[in-house]
């Protein structure tokens, strides 16, 4: 099964300068906990909700400030048209639960998430295998 079947369509990006107070307005209007940030056409990192509250506010930084001071800087992703079981062991690999998603000509097209692989599971087992090995400590 390739990663295009399995994941969220679309994806919402903010551009580096963006304070946190845009990017967690632009989460909340399109109920999404992650966001790739951009700088001109380039992916220079990705933020999810946790960073905000984590790397953001729980440091004192302002809503005024660029998002680039919680942002994470190395963007994992994955290309469409790859099979699920290499967005697994990217997850697995990288101790993540989001993937960007990208079509061959670099342009983000998407997000697989757990929850989206979890759906896509034959049962509960194999569900709980695959989810305590990407999150395992």
């Amino acid at each position: 099964m390739q990663v295009s079947e399995v994941m969220h369509q679309g994806v919402t990006m903010a551009q580096i300068g963006d304070s946190f107070q845009r990017v967690a307005n632009l989460m909340k209007k399109n109920d999404i906990g992650i966001v790739p940030i951009y700088k001109n056409e380039r992916p220079v990192g990705i933020v999810t909700d946790r960073d905000i509250v984590v790397s953001g506010l729980a440091h004192g930084h302002r809503p005024d400030e660029p998002i680039s001071l919680a942002m994470t800087h190395k963007v994992i992703s994955v290309y469409e048209d790859q099979h699920i079981n290499e967005a697994i062991h990217l997850m697995e690999e990288n101790q993540i639960s989001r993937l960007l998603v990208l079509d061959r000509g670099e342009r983000p097209v998407g997000v697989l998430s757990l929850q989206d692989l979890a759906r896509e599971m034959p049962d509960d087992h194999t569900k709980a295998e695959v989810l305590s090995e990407i999150k395992r400590s």
